[in-house]
This record gives C-alpha cells, sequence and structure tokens, in this order.
C-alpha cells in the first residue's frame, strides 16, 4: 500500500530544486552587492565655522540670512570658480554656505558653516574651504566692524 519509491524520488527532486534555488538566488544577490557596491559613493567633507559675534543684540539668525545672500549675490561661487580653476562644475556644485542657530555650553550662537562636499580625492578641498570661510569673515567684518579698544 505505500509506495516508498514515488516518495523518496519527489524528495531527490524537491532536494534538487532547492539546491538549484539556493545556487540562483546566492547569485542574484551577490550581482545584487557587486552592482550596489559600485553605486555607493563615500563623501567627503572640507568644512568651517564662522560665528557672528557673541553679545551683540544684531547677531541674529535674520543678519545671517542677509549676510549669506549678499554673499551669494556678489558672486562668491564665480569667485570660487575664479580662484580654482581646476575644479570641475561637479566639485564647484559641492561648495556650500549655511547659516543656523545653536547653543553651545550654555551660549547662544548664530553660526556660518560654509565648505565643500567631494567624492574622491581633492587635493584644493582644503584651500576651498580656507577661503569660504575668508570671505564669510571679511562679510561678517563688515557687517559688524570691531570696537576700538581705550
Amino acid at each position: 500500500m505505500f509506495r516508498v519509491g514515488c516518495g523518496s524520488a519527489f524528495f531527490v527532486r524537491h532536494r534538487d530544486h532547492l539546491k538549484i534555488m539556493k545556487t540562483i538566488l546566492f547569485a542574484i544577490l551577490l550581482c545584487a552587492a557587486v552592482c550596489l557596491s559600485g553605486c555607493i559613493q563615500h563623501s567627503s567633507v572640507d568644512q568651517r565655522v564662522v560665528e557672528l559675534p557673541m553679545g551683540n543684540p544684531d547677531a541674529t539668525l535674520a543678519t545671517a540670512a542677509q549676510i549669506g545672500q549678499a554673499l551669494f549675490a556678489s558672486g562668491m561661487a564665480a569667485d570660487i570658480q575664479k580662484q580654482f580653476p581646476s575644479l570641475t562644475q561637479q566639485q564647484l556644485q559641492g561648495t556650500y554656505l549655511t547659516w543656523n542657530a545653536g547653543t553651545f555650553s550654555g551660549t547662544n550662537s548664530v553660526f556660518f558653516l560654509t565648505g565643500i562636499r567631494y567624492t574622491g580625492s581633492l587635493p584644493e578641498a582644503k584651500a576651498v574651504a580656507d577661503y569660504c570661510e575668508s570671505r564669510v569673515k571679511q562679510a561678517v567684518a563688515a557687517r559688524f566692524p570691531p570696537t576700538p579698544t581705550k
């Protein structure tokens, strides 16, 4: 009444199918991993922080926005390109200038973040970030001239 031969043949075929499916699944996963590893890019950032003068009542986020917008309007991006002509268009698109407010060690501060975000190697990254920082510092100094000391 029991057909042992047919049942064992079914399990052998089933086991073979599982083995083939596992091999195919492994191959698909391996291909996906290889493809994704080529798509993932690690970016680097060279960044500087420039603070508005603490304790000055005009050192607000609105003032930082005015300074930042004035820097954009004055052609800071074009100046970076002139200063660093070897930068590609993609690298130039990685330059940035943002402003924000925060509390550090219990003190409120309004500050700029500026620099460059890039992938791969960029020997000029430090110089670009330094240049951006100097432009922001000049703009902040123009808005908040130092008070003469007695």
